[in-house]
């Protein structure tokens, strides 16, 4: 299949998960009595990280496609996956920068008495869908860059499976998206489905009514993000050492640190869920993460000429 199929499918995919989460999941957590939580200056941080990586994502995306227009064969289809693994990146970021944005404007994680309310916890699962599929035309990319051809269906599978098994459990409410789970109070033995403020004593010392499956989703997305990383990993550091050409053995190294970053960032994500949040101190270490790391994948990838001369500067240096 070409890479304007694989992009069909998965737009198709991803309209169809949008729609069940709008119609079913959303509604099911308020009628469980999922609470809100207020803005607070982790909430401004994040806005401010995930807008400052969607902007350079996207400007990286119309750079590799400019890249990619002029190119013919393995060459172009080694862009073409790339573009896409950065565009389904950039569409996580913006969907979590416009939630938060809302977040912000609202003052509250969510509010159901308003259809535009819901905008938070409904980007978030859909941001980490966008997040789940990137790897997959990752795993692609780099697998052309280093043999010229498309993955086996073995590695394919190894990061469709755990995406499918994300998308279903990110359906069930207990993910608690946007919202927080009630508890059962253990000072007034009653069910608390309405916030009372952050460090409000019956919240705190309660016992979970329901199970928190976030973790798990977490997990998950860490696991698709593994799965295709340690792949890419392995066979273009393969590559990079039978490279007899030292500029793209270098290239090919730049991007493999990319790709570290990004397994980082997503440890980071995974971390964060573990600690309980929103947004505890992992995460921002995970954002300055993602960002380098999609710098890197540009340098590697779309081997601008400045970097190009720079690589070749210190290859003459070692040389000699």
């Amino acid at each position: 299949m070409e890479p304007k199929g694989y992009l069909a499918l998965f737009m198709v995919v991803s309209l169809a998960f949008t729609f069940v989460y709008a119609v079913y999941t959303i509604p099911a957590q308020v009628a469980l009595g999922g609470l809100f939580y207020f803005v607070d200056a982790r909430i401004w941080a994040s806005s401010l990280a995930y807008g400052g990586m969607a902007g350079a994502a996207a400007v990286l995306v119309l750079l590799a496609y400019r890249a990619l227009k002029p190119l013919v064969g393995a060459g172009r289809r080694v862009m073409e996956y790339f573009t896409l693994s950065l565009a389904f990146y950039t569409m996580s970021a913006a969907a979590m920068t416009v939630g938060l944005t809302f977040f912000i404007l609202i003052g509250r994680s969510f509010d159901p008495t308003v259809w535009y309310g819901l905008i938070y916890p409904y980007c978030l699962p859909v941001a980490m869908m966008f997040s789940g599929i990137a790897p997959y035309f990752m795993l692609k990319f780099s697998y052309w860059m280093a043999e010229q051809k498309d993955p086996g269906m073995v590695r394919d599978v190894s990061v469709l499976a755990p995406l499918a098994l994300l998308l279903l459990i990110m359906v069930f409410p207990q993910n608690w998206f946007g919202v927080l789970d009630p508890r059962f109070s253990l000072i007034d033995m009653q069910l608390k489905t309405y916030p009372l403020g952050s460090l409000d004593p019956f919240f705190s010392f309660g016992v979970k009514v329901y199970p928190d499956l976030r973790p798990f989703s977490n997990g998950l997305l860490l696991l698709i993000n593994l799965a295709a990383i340690t792949q890419i990993i392995v066979f273009l550091h393969r590559k990079a050492i039978s490279e007899p050409d030292p500029v793209r053995a270098a290239r090919l190294r730049t991007v493999i640190f990319g790709f570290i970053l990004i397994l980082g960032f997503f440890a980071c994500y995974t971390i964060d869920a573990l600690i309980g949040g929103p947004f505890t101190i992992m995460m921002f270490i995970g954002f300055i993460l993602m960002l380098l790391a999609i710098v890197l994948l540009y340098l590697g990838t779309a081997a601008p000429e400045w970097y190009v001369s720079r690589l070749q500067r210190r290859t003459k240096a070692t040389s000699s």
